[in-house]
């Protein structure tokens, strides 16, 4: 088997282990909003404060911008969608419990990659992208006392979701030289290890 097979093999193993914690498992408590901030400003933020929404971000969108040569925009666009059906799924009042442990798996297997600097092809990543935008989605449940306040912060996290990684890919495209993308590599390998700390420790509790 070559090494390419080898990884999306892992790939999909992680991603399945994901979409099992996304899609079956019980109820959990919301997010308060950030800084005490609500509505729609308050979603806005909250992608870039969640440590776990934040890591899983510059994870891929770090990995869409190193594979820039090989996918198109597909994947962004993919992740923008499926955090609008994520957050969608959370008006009908469902909130799996383990979201936030699918967002730090998938963070692991985008910063992991990252790490490999492998060329994948664009399905992987537009697969790798939709699953963590329904994770980071089901992930971000609103803490507020009115369902009009409720709905304009998961618009604003929507709008955010989707800002946060246009910029990150953006920036990590025009990481061209050799020290640049040896740096990106080298976040990558943080993100995953930080990412596996964070799991560890919810594990061991």
């Amino acid at each position: 088997m070559s090494a390419v097979p080898g990884i999306l093999v892992v790939l999909l193993a992680l991603l399945g282990l994901a979409l099992g914690s996304v899609l079956f498992a019980p109820p959990a408590l919301a997010h308060p909003a950030p800084f005490g901030v609500p509505g729609f400003f308050g979603g806005l933020l909250h992608p870039a404060f969640v440590p776990a929404h934040l890591m899983a971000a510059l994870g891929l969108g770090i990995l869409v911008g190193q594979q820039a040569q090989h996918w198109g925009r597909s994947a962004p666009a993919t992740l923008i969608v499926a955090l609008i059906v994520g957050l969608a799924v959370l008006t009908t009042g469902v909130v799996p419990r383990f979201a936030g442990e699918a967002v730090l798996l998938l963070a692991l297997t985008s910063g992991a990659l990252v790490a490999l600097a492998r060329p994948l092809p664009e399905r992987a990543g537009c697969t790798l992208a939709a699953v963590t935008g329904i994770a980071i989605g089901l992930d971000s449940p609103p803490e507020v006392v009115s369902v009009r306040q409720a709905h304009l912060m998961l618009i604003g996290t929507a709008f955010g979701g989707g800002l946060l990684l246009i910029v990150i890919v953006e920036i990590a495209t025009r990481l061209t030289s050799p020290w640049q993308r040896i740096a990106a590599r080298i976040l990558g390998s943080w993100i995953a290890a930080s990412a596996v700390l964070v799991l560890a420790f919810l594990v061991s509790r």
